[in-house]
């Protein structure tokens, strides 16, 4: 296999950090991890989380118990979404997954060579047009 695929690759990945989505993640993640309260925040409604997932998959927490800690990581996710600090990192890497999703969604319909393009005019058929674009 030449190297020069795998050169490509790294060089489709370093195009995808430097789109605005890319950096933009990058600065928020930063910013999260210079910030000992959103870091422990987040550290705290995780921990909190695993420990109550483990409990029910264990079979040893009742209905009346699961439906309050329901409650208090409810409160959690909203003392959560009240930090800027997390919730803009948050929405950085949402759009940062729409790029990859998106980035592989090409990548695969090239592969496959399904037009997965609809807004292009892509029928989804390669029979019908000149190629994937």
């Amino acid at each position: 296999m030449e190297n020069s695929i795998f050169e490509q690759a790294r060089e489709l990945a370093y195009a995808v950090l430097s789109s605005d989505e890319g950096k933009k993640v990058a600065e928020t993640r930063y910013i999260f991890d210079n910030n000992e309260e959103a870091r422990q925040q987040l550290l705290n409604y995780n921990t909190y989380r695993e420990a109550v997932n483990m409990r029910v998959q264990e079979g040893s927490i009742s209905q009346e118990d699961l439906k309050a800690e329901g409650s208090k990581l409810t409160e959690m996710i909203n003392d959560l979404k009240k930090n800027q600090i997390i919730n803009d990192m948050v929405q950085a890497e949402s759009e940062f997954n729409a790029v990859i999703n998106k980035v592989m969604s090409i990548f695969q319909a090239t592969i496959t060579g399904d037009c997965e393009d609809e807004a292009s005019g892509c029928t989804g058929s390669c029979s019908s047009c000149s190629g994937c674009h």
